[in-house]
């Protein structure tokens, strides 16, 4: 594992809630390989003379109950995240409609013509903007006052440079789990640190060749993968606990019984598959949706490949320094990361003190959108 992998996983082990006191699964999820010879009745033997001891005892029996539980979560998490349509059903859809309008807004030149009659066949999107645009704050800028009803009309309200940040938020806001229980703060914080991403490579972008919207873009939905995998672990981890709870009453085995029904989702075991999933599957969620234009897709593809930051192109660069400030900037808050690692995360990034200080200015947590 490389620096950056290790500060990388620092932070999403903060960003899940990770306890680092406590001890990490050991699990093969990396190799791809289920130890399928255990049951649930090895799993019982193992910890058969535990049974009546104390309370070090019954921590190690819940620790086999929680490891065997993991083996048979990981064979199942890797069987639904290598099935692409079952991905993609457990990810929001926008529907196909909407994949130009966010294609036509990397255009170098945009006009609400061109935009009102693809954001016309969005339902959904067409809705928000309206209640966007008639929110009480905005409805006095209007000559009469009275609310907007017309999508062309609100188009012009807002403007293009405004939709080419609001479009794609809202799109990605809903692809966010709506419960992340039991790790309760982990929609915020995935949803902040998405946000900040895609704010910080567009502010990056600003000061190079690159297009802004191109790297908000990439910056935004690079956590689509992240979005999928912990929908995913979070239903099969209930599936699974659900099938064992059964087998273990069915069996009357009351220990075990307790023991399962005590068991939460593990914070480790997410961010591994996170580590081992999200970025791949971020890559080939963008290829579904068949962008011409936004060059989303192929920049994904380069973060998930890991061919470092010499091997990447000048946008993915910019959405790598993208991610390293922000998750540096969060590790540094929770005074998790010393001023050497600073210097050596930065430098593996090129960051540089110029790109530094556009970003200490940058407000991270807000669009920045006046209408």
């Amino acid at each position: 594992m490389s620096f950056a992998d290790v500060m990388v996983q620092r932070f999403f082990d903060q960003l899940v809630g990770v306890n680092p006191q406590k001890k990490r699964l050991g699990y093969q999820i990396r190799a791809g390989q289920m130890d399928t010879q255990r049951t649930l009745l090895a799993v019982e033997a193992q910890a058969q003379q535990l049974r009546e001891a104390g309370e070090q005892a019954k921590a190690q029996f819940t620790e086999f109950a929680q490891v065997h539980l993991h083996d048979e979560v990981a064979d199942e998490l890797l069987r639904k995240l290598h099935n692409i349509e079952q991905v993609m059903a457990s990810l929001f859809d926008p529907g196909e409609a909407f994949f130009p309008v966010l294609d036509l807004l990397s255009d170098k030149v945009v006009t609400v013509n061109k935009l009102d009659p693809l954001v016309s066949k969005v339902p959904w999107l067409k809705e928000e903007l309206l209640r966007l645009v008639n929110q009480p704050q905005y409805r006095n800028r209007t000559a009469s006052g009275a609310m907007i009803k017309d999508i062309k009309t609100a188009l012009r309200f807002l403007g293009v440079e405004s939709l080419q940040l609001i479009i794609p938020v809202y799109a990605m806001r809903r692809m966010i789990p709506h419960s992340t229980d039991p790790f309760t703060p982990l929609k915020s914080r995935l949803w902040e640190y998405t946000l900040a991403v895609a704010i910080a490579a567009r502010a990056l972008a600003e000061n190079s060749a690159e297009h802004p919207y191109n790297a908000f873009c990439a910056g935004l939905f690079h956590t689509t993968g992240h979005a999928v995998v912990i929908r995913n672990y979070l239903r099969t981890y209930l599936q699974v606990r659900q099938q064992q709870l059964l087998h273990a009453r069915e069996n009357r085995d009351t220990q075990l019984t307790n023991t399962l029904d005590q068991l939460e989702a593990d914070a480790s075991f997410l961010c591994e598959s996170l580590a081992e999933f999200a970025a791949v599957l971020s890559a080939d969620i963008a290829s579904r949706w068949q962008l011409s234009t936004l060059p989303l897709c192929q920049t994904l593809d380069q973060l998930a490949e890991g061919a470092g930051f010499a091997g990447c192109s000048p946008l993915a660069r910019l959405v790598l320094q993208a991610q390293t400030y922000v998750q540096w900037q969060t590790l540094r808050k929770s005074q998790q990361i010393s001023e050497q690692e600073t210097s050596n995360w930065f430098a593996a990034v090129q960051l540089s003190s110029d790109s530094q200080d556009i970003l200490a200015r940058t407000n991270l947590k807000r669009l920045g959108i006046e209408l």
